[in-house]
């Protein structure tokens, strides 16, 4: 006799239950490409600083699974897009960060599962993975 998936799912243990919801499935990282673009304008500071201060290169070391890609744009606002598994995509505005908060936005980024977030009506509550 098959169970069920409510009942399946409710005999998990916690850690494995909570190990869902991480960047890894199934033992696989979700995010696959960030690519930085930047311009020369003054907003784009924090970008060059990791650049300069070889913090980025830092960062790609830590993260051998992940491919990273700068690209300078002329008269755009910097952001860093995320490409996930199965094609998708996020964006992230880097306006005016310093270096140390753009690599926290890259550790988000490599974190999330790539997943978008939705309401269940019949709570009421958003959930995210």
């Amino acid at each position: 006799l098959r169970q069920p998936p409510q009942a399946r799912h409710r005999d998990r243990p916690a850690r494995l239950r909570a190990r869902i919801r991480t960047s890894m499935i199934r033992g696989q990282w979700q995010l696959k490409k960030l690519v930085i673009n930047y311009c020369k304008t003054e907003s784009s500071r924090g970008v060059y600083d990791l650049m300069k201060n070889g913090k980025l290169v830092e960062f790609a070391k830590k993260n051998p699974q992940l491919q990273i890609v700068t690209k300078p744009n002329k008269r755009r606002l910097p952001y860093l897009m995320a490409q996930y598994e199965g094609n998708v995509k996020q964006d992230l505005s880097l306006k005016n960060m310093t270096d140390d908060e753009i690599i926290e936005g890259m550790t988000m980024m490599r974190n999330r599962s790539g997943r978008n977030t939705y309401d269940l009506k019949h709570w009421g509550k958003p959930i995210t993975n």
